[in-house]
């Protein structure tokens, strides 16, 4: 007999579970399972959704961790949704016990969204202490976990067949760790965030988080974000209790990261959110960390600021965490350490930024304030490496004026997004190690997954368009006009932009393979000048003529070389 663990995708302010990501939620509920020695399964919601219908006659319980209590846009997995849950609540036989927990079901039960059957239990605490709590007793009850099982559990599950059996272990998997949990403005926190309802923060040591990290690279995760942190510049702050601003501390953080790095196993290395007002009234350590940050992280690393609003209004009546003054600070202190371009040719650390509409006391005028800071943070050339507008979930708060929003946003991605895209990413700017994903599709289909032919290496160069993204947090978008085989990875030269993606074509393609497509996409040849070159490659072929050089290549078909040109083709052999 067997349990069934069923991934719904977990997404949190402080906790990423869609894939490339793997949750840590799921891992704790496996760790219980190791090491009571307990046999399981584990799914994806995603295998769930392309697989027969799920057979029942050996599982002897079932437990559900869900799913999005931030929706966004997602790109390689969608997390559970509410029907998903029922429907798969329903299929499950009544007599098997069956727990379902993670915020998205605590907010789905207190709306009156999830049916009731026997032997189900939601669990609106900590899923693994409720699912430890039942295999000790036989009887579900809500229940927190210690700190001492928070590490043992974290520990296992680290080795966790979670991990082990993920579908992105080997490719692009990014191993999320929680480092703490709650946050520094519990006592009066952003009315609409469910982190501050978790209470005052509690640490896990640097050496408890290294030690589940170096377990997990023990298994094959090669990619980390340190999450679960609501601010990074407060772990193990000072103060937390008695200040309104507790103190960062460099050292604790410095361990950390520093320690981390040295695993020769890791690659990429990302951090989570960070308070900018904490920047702003301790900018001496905060320097500190932003310096440790930026000498310990990979490229492309984000911090994001919830700003929300802009609105002094909206501001005290939601009790948002910091002022534009405040804000601006922060922003002007990460872009003066963080621009500096690492080895993949991203930015090394930058700001990202999050608006919320509908919270309490919103205005069209709000929408002025937080379109005009906008504007002043590009016409002073400050860059963000992506801004979030999300409308406001829960009850208690004011309904989106449609037509404001939509302005809004449509502002935000035509006039800033547009602008700092351009002017991050300039046309040339080399880009390495972008990872496939879609083909034809900006949202990675089942297709893609299941059929050998969107692998197949026979197709590359063929007519088409390929999406992929760096690995890491907040990856941008890259597209391809022709065919490159998926889970594979190329370094790109940028060609062109979206308002919030970019168009490329690969770095290092051999003269004499390269297709009619692939030299259409350089900038400075096109379709015609393309043809013509194959005409003249395929000629020489015919001929038994060799071509030495692509300089004479190209005056074979009458064509000036494009300087990308010169960057892109590796010449003949």
């Amino acid at each position: 007999m067997t349990w069934l663990i069923i991934d719904g995708y977990e997404d949190e302010p402080a906790a990423f579970g869609v894939p490339p990501y793997i949750g840590f939620h799921v891992r704790y509920v496996c760790g219980v399972l190791e090491l009571r020695g307990i046999d399981y399964r584990y799914l994806t919601i995603d295998h769930l959704r392309h697989s027969q219908k799920l057979d029942f006659s050996d599982v002897e319980g079932i437990v559900l961790v869900a799913g999005a209590i931030v929706p966004g846009k997602y790109l390689r997995g969608t997390p559970i949704s509410c029907k998903e849950a029922c429907d798969l609540i329903a299929e499950a036989p009544k007599h098997l016990p069956f727990l379902a927990g993670g915020w998205a079901i605590r907010g789905w039960k207190q709306k009156g969204r999830l049916p009731f059957r026997e032997n189900l239990f939601f669990a609106v605490q900590d899923i693994d202490a409720s699912l430890n709590q039942f295999l000790g007793t036989g009887f579900f009850k809500q229940q927190r976990r210690t700190n001492d099982e928070w590490n043992k559990w974290a520990i296992a599950g680290a080795s966790s067949r979670s991990v082990r059996n993920h579908p992105d272990i080997g490719g692009p998997l990014i191993y999320e760790i929680e480092v703490y949990q709650g946050c520094v403005r519990y006592k009066r926190g952003c009315r609409f965030c469910i982190e501050p309802k978790k209470g005052m923060p509690i640490w896990r040591t640097p050496k408890d988080v290294i030690e589940e990290a170096s377990v997990a690279l023990d298994h094959g995760v090669k990619h980390i974000r340190l999450g679960g942190m609501t601010d990074v510049y407060t772990y193990m702050a000072e103060g937390i209790q008695e200040l309104e601003y507790p103190i960062p501390n460099p050292e604790p953080i410095a361990e950390l990261l520093y320690s981390l790095r040295d695993d020769e196993r890791l690659d990429i290395l990302h951090v989570d959110n960070a308070n900018p007002s904490i920047i702003s009234e301790h900018i001496e350590p905060s320097t500190e960390i932003t310096k440790t940050l930026v000498e310990t992280l990979s490229d492309g690393a984000v911090l994001s600021f919830g700003l929300e609003s802009v609105d002094p209004t909206v501001h005290e009546l939601n009790w948002l965490n910091c002022n534009s003054d405040q804000l601006l600070t922060a922003i002007r202190h990460v872009n003066q350490y963080g621009r500096k371009r690492g080895k993949r040719g991203l930015p090394q650390l930058l700001p990202g930024l999050n608006f919320i509409a509908g919270l309490n006391g919103e205005t069209s005028h709000s929408y002025n304030l937080n379109r005009t800071f906008l504007q002043s943070l590009v016409d002073e050339g400050l860059w963000l490496r992506r801004i979030n507008i999300r409308q406001v979930e829960g009850e208690g708060f004011q309904e989106v004026n449609k037509s404001d929003f939509d302005e809004f946003k449509t502002f935000v991605r035509k006039a800033v997004d547009s602008s700092l895209v351009r002017e991050m990413f300039p046309i040339g700017q080399r880009l390495n190690h972008v990872h496939w994903e879609s083909h034809n599709s900006r949202t990675r289909l089942p297709d893609h997954v299941h059929l050998h032919k969107h692998k197949d290496p026979m197709i590359h160069g063929k007519g088409g368009i390929t999406f992929g993204r760096q690995i890491g947090a907040y990856p941008l978008l890259v597209g391809v006009p022709y065919l490159i085989p998926l889970e594979t990875a190329s370094d790109v030269l940028v060609t062109g932009h979206g308002s919030r993606s970019l168009t490329g074509v690969e770095i290092g393609i051999r003269c004499e393979h390269v297709s009619e497509k692939q030299l259409a996409s350089i900038p400075g040849i096109g379709a015609k000048s393309a043809w013509r070159l194959v005409s003249e490659r395929a000629k020489a072929v015919a001929s038994n003529s060799s071509i030495s050089d692509i300089k004479e290549w190209f005056d074979l078909a009458n064509l000036d070389i494009p300087e990308l040109a010169r960057l892109v083709l590796e010449d003949w052999t």
